[in-house]
């Protein structure tokens, strides 16, 4: 039996994952009343990657923050505080204007796509800033940076550690940068992971970074704007610093969730090849999906695509049939390692590593502007 031609569907959260898959229910279901929870004041388009760029650059986020309106169709924004429950055809949450609790019930769908929770608010905020507030966040940073006499410390060696310190390396090359990476190679999860650390570390260190592996500062979980301190890592380096960032740590957000719908190890959902959360709703004729970050497969690289064309050919399925019992499950998880890895430094350098590690094409492919013009038109037909 089909579904009535009349649809509600609830996507919670829209980042980069969650607003693909707001396009993809329209696109599926062109006359669906499509609800969007987002928090607070946040309206507009935010994507992980060009956080670096505009930690040095709080211009570039007039580029970037795109309103979410303007990204797709019909759909309607609402803003919240807290999502207190999800479940079978049910969202319950505590709306961010008047603070009452409300019911979002008899629903055909849910789609989950709230990400993660960083160590620092800069490389993530979860609380729903407004525009202008995140602008001033993050121009506040900025400042203290550029007016550094100490130094700047950034803590973490992954791809955004990285990135953070080739921008700061790039914009400020008379302020001190110490990168610390915990690690004995930079780029955690990278493909050619030995070779790709070798081209980075090269570049951050020709930029006047400098490089700390296989150590760490016990304790040092926040980022800090101040006087000068003094940091000792594990093997004795002193290293003085008036602005720390954390580009290390985090956590699915996931809240909502009861434990026996996450991952014990991860804290992150636990969902299927065709991305439902069937800890979360057992009604194949209500169904509970969820993508990105927030699951135990991540969002990493080509995974969210992936993951988007599993979860569309499962919601195409539930159009057909009216649930998703039997449906296709298309997702096919693959480790961070065999995925394509593209890091930028600063606007002058930066690494790809396929079809082998090299400079030449992650510059050429993401220094410039990260690509942004070329992602945004290309997967929200918006032109910036």
């Amino acid at each position: 039996m089909a579904v009535p031609s009349t649809k509600k569907y609830v996507v919670v959260g829209c980042g980069w994952v969650g607003l693909r898959a707001v396009l993809a229910l329209e696109k599926t279901f062109p006359a669906a009343d499509i609800t969007v929870l987002e928090m607070n004041g946040k309206d507009y388009v935010d994507i992980n990657a060009t956080t670096p760029r505009m930690l040095v650059e709080p211009s570039f986020c007039n580029d970037v923050y795109q309103p979410l309106t303007a990204a797709w169709g019909k759909a309607s924004l609402v803003g919240v505080s807290k999502v207190k429950e999800v479940g079978p055809g049910r969202v319950v949450y505590i709306d961010a204007v008047g603070g009452e609790e409300r019911v979002l019930d008899d629903l055909n769908g849910v789609v989950l796509a709230t990400g993660t929770v960083q160590s620092s608010p800069l490389i993530k905020d979860v609380t729903g800033m407004a525009k202008a507030d995140r602008i001033a966040q993050i121009t506040v940073f900025r400042d203290a940076v550029r007016d550094s006499k100490a130094g700047v410390v950034v803590v973490g060696g992954g791809a955004t550690g990285v990135e953070v310190a080739g921008e700061i390396g790039t914009d400020f090359p008379n302020v001190k940068c110490t990168l610390i990476n915990k690690e004995a190679l930079l780029l955690r999860g990278s493909a050619k992971r030995e070779k790709m650390h070798k081209i980075v570390q090269k570049q951050l260190i020709h930029m006047g970074v400098r490089v700390i592996n296989d150590d760490f500062v016990e304790g040092l979980r926040e980022d800090y704007i101040g006087d000068v301190k003094t940091y000792t890592t594990s093997k004795g380096e002193k290293i003085d610093a008036d602005v720390v960032i954390i580009c290390a740590g985090g956590h699915p957000n996931v809240p909502y969730a009861p434990d026996e719908a996450k991952d014990a190890k991860t804290g992150a959902l636990i969902v299927n090849n065709a991305m439902l959360c069937e800890k979360l709703s057992s009604d194949p004729a209500k169904p509970v999906w969820a993508l990105g970050d927030c699951t135990i497969y991540g969002g990493r690289g080509s995974s969210g695509n992936a993951q988007i064309a599993a979860f569309t050919a499962s919601v195409k399925y539930y159009d057909a049939k009216g649930n998703v019992e039997g449906g296709p499950a298309k997702y096919k998880h693959k480790d961070s390692e065999s995925e394509l890895s593209l890091i930028s430094l600063g606007r002058k350098g930066g690494a790809l590593s396929m079809p082998f590690p090299n400079k030449m094409m992650g510059k050429a492919m993401k220094a410039k502007d990260l690509g942004l013009k070329f992602m945004y038109n290309k997967e929200f037909g918006l032109k910036v």
